[in-house]
């Protein structure tokens, strides 16, 4: 089968599908990509055929007139967005039996219609499920009753705003418009690629809804000499990361990283990631700053991980059994770090625009002192390590009734 695997986001929506891919291809599956200009020679590096949308993502979110933590701005963007995802995914989409997408994939559905073959979405949290679970937004203790409301009225406004734009290149395509440009991604299929005890499917989820287990690729990286000395060199460091994101305010979270560490006298390795923090904090033989570190070889060596709350992140910092002090920049964020609190893996979070010293050193102090986080954390890594559902994503895309759906 000739499948093609259409994501635009982070590496967070990106590196799940590649484990997806590696599992296709051994099945015998025909894989290529479409994906943000910044994973296409990782994924050409494996050996799949990619296509780049032409968009850099990371210097979309370093953009100073894009706040990503704003709702407005969020959609102003997607709007801009639509032209070359359509653009790229149909030039990418020539032969495919099948489409996958993930993240903000504007186009895939309407291309998978061009093509008259399937759309399948892949999701990594619950959160994007209307129904009783919280969508993704800052608010996560709210009844159900409520999130129902919010979903009942947020969703046809984001359809509202997004009509136009993707009406727009429909008709380039010669395609009819629709009323409902996301709210009927619910219609399709749609595979939840989450730990199903991290990240449950909720109950009134509708039955279009398949979930697996997540998607995992294995990373046999080791770590680099540095990092393995400075391991080696005493007690078990404090993680601190958070990936693809970019704060507004760097310069306060560096100072708040290094405030903490001299608080809590601990140990730091801090993954500068996209945030660029090795501008920002100075070096100390007790805090190293690094690029990056793969983390399955890292994260079951240190004594905490602190993060963003990625669901990628989130799902190795869980099956890695250790604590997690999670600070949501926006979106699907705020759900993980609700899931780390109620599966008593972690405290309360803080989100990233209330980073201080203090406030940092008291929840790294926390996770250090009180046993019942480590515990806790143990117990149920030992199960969430062992869980991998791309093999059930393969049987689910080779299934007769996804394909009835074209």
């Amino acid at each position: 089968m000739r499948i093609l695997l259409a994501s635009h986001g982070t590496r967070g929506d990106v590196q799940p599908m590649i484990a997806l891919a590696v599992a296709l291809r051994h099945r015998g599956h025909n894989v290529r990509f479409v994906t943000p200009a910044n994973f296409v020679g990782w994924i050409r590096g494996l050996g799949f055929a990619c296509e780049s949308d032409g968009i850099d993502v990371e210097e979309v979110l370093r953009r100073p007139d894009i706040d990503v933590q704003s709702f407005r701005s969020q959609m102003q963007y997607f709007k801009t967005l639509a032209p070359q995802l359509f653009d790229a995914t149909a030039r990418a989409s020539a032969g495919a039996e099948i489409i996958v997408g993930s993240g903000v994939q504007l186009a895939g559905l309407s291309i998978a219609d061009l093509r008259g073959v399937p759309y399948v979405n892949a999701i990594f949290c619950p959160c994007v499920v209307p129904g009783s679970t919280a969508p993704p937004i800052r608010w996560q203790r709210l009844p159900s009753w409520a999130n129902r409301l919010i979903w009942r009225v947020g969703l046809p406004i984001v359809d509202a705003l997004m009509r136009g734009p993707i009406n727009a290149c429909r008709a380039q395509l010669g395609l009819a418009p629709v009323d409902h440009p996301v709210a009927m991604l619910a219609d399709c299929g749609i595979v939840l690629a989450a730990d199903r005890e991290l990240a449950p499917l909720p109950p009134d989820a509708p039955s279009t809804v398949v979930q697996t287990d997540a998607w995992i690729l294995n990373d046999p990286a080791a770590l680099d000499p540095e990092v393995d000395a400075f391991l080696h060199a005493g007690p078990a460091p404090i993680y601190i990361g958070f990936g693809s994101m970019v704060a507004n305010d760097l310069d306060r979270i560096a100072s708040s990283i290094a405030g903490a560490a001299r608080v809590c006298d601990c140990r730091m390795i801090v993954a500068s990631g996209w945030a660029a923090l090795h501008d920002r904090l100075p070096a100390s033989d007790r805090i190293l700053v690094i690029q990056s570190a793969p983390h399955r070889a890292l994260f079951p060596r240190v004594a905490a991980i602190v993060h963003h709350g990625g669901a990628g992140t989130t799902r190795s910092a869980t099956g890695a059994g250790v604590p997690q002090v999670i600070l949501p920049h926006l979106l699907d964020q705020y759900y993980w770090a609700r899931r780390i609190e109620l599966l008593g893996l972690g405290p309360a979070s803080l989100p990233v625009e209330r980073v201080a010293p203090a406030a940092l050193a008291e929840r790294i102090h926390l996770v250090l002192r009180d046993g019942r986080f480590r515990d806790r954390a143990q117990e149920m890594g030992t199960r969430v390590a062992v869980r991998d559902g791309t093999a059930a994503g393969v049987e689910y895309l080779e299934s007769p009734h996804v394909h009835r759906r074209a």
